[in-house]
């Protein structure tokens, strides 16, 4: 499987976009986390795949990927598992949950928002619950990561990883928790671009 991880990283992260990675250090400080991206290409989760802990990475899905025979082949093959984004999906959420009881080196790669994110104005306004869900519940890590919004074919694409944190569930209490948290989650994501800029 690594030899097939390479090909694609390469063809993606090489060839189709010049891919650049900053900090990606922040991945070995803890065995098991969540990496939580935003999403405005369908190449971000090749673009953030740590190939390096591929045995240990699942990956969340929108379910309407496995309708297609060849995703079904990779998923097989990279730990995917699908999500019915029209409701709330407690099978998936399960499933996310058990990854990290049946492994306590597990990282699980989650898009906080949901779904690709095209307009500018709804970058860092648009979110799931469902990342903060399974942090709130597993008392793990997450991995914030700020990808570049809407690459362009052959162009550098920065892909930075931000400090690991944990949510603090004790201080929000009430309805909107879950709403807090996920909110919480993406600001320290779009707080990674709005840093990388201030350093540039």
């Amino acid at each position: 499987m690594r030899n097939i991880t390479r090909v694609i990283k390469w063809f993606c992260c090489k060839l189709l976009y010049k891919v650049e990675v900053h900090n990606s250090e922040a991945l070995d400080k803890y065995n098991s986390y969540l990496i939580c991206p935003n999403h405005s290409c369908v190449f971000d989760p090749v673009f953030v795949y740590p190939g390096k802990y591929e045995n240990d990475v699942h990956i969340m899905a929108k379910a309407e990927l496995f309708n297609h025979i060849s995703f079904r082949w990779l998923a097989k093959r990279f730990n995917i598992f699908p999500i019915d984004r029209e409701k709330t999906d407690v099978r998936s959420l399960l499933k996310s949950l058990d990854v990290f009881k049946n492994d306590e080196n597990a990282k699980l790669l989650m898009f906080p928002e949901g779904k690709i994110v095209i307009e500018e104005s709804d970058a860092g306004r648009v979110y799931k619950k469902g990342a903060a869900f399974v942090a709130a519940h597993i008392n793990k890590p997450i991995v914030p990561v700020f990808i570049t919004r809407r690459p362009k074919f052959f162009q550098k694409v920065d892909v930075i990883f931000g400090e690991p944190f944990f949510l603090d569930t004790k201080e929000q209490n009430g309805q909107n928790k879950m709403e807090y948290l996920s909110q919480e989650i993406i600001d320290s994501i779009y707080k990674l671009n709005s840093n990388s800029d201030s350093e540039g």
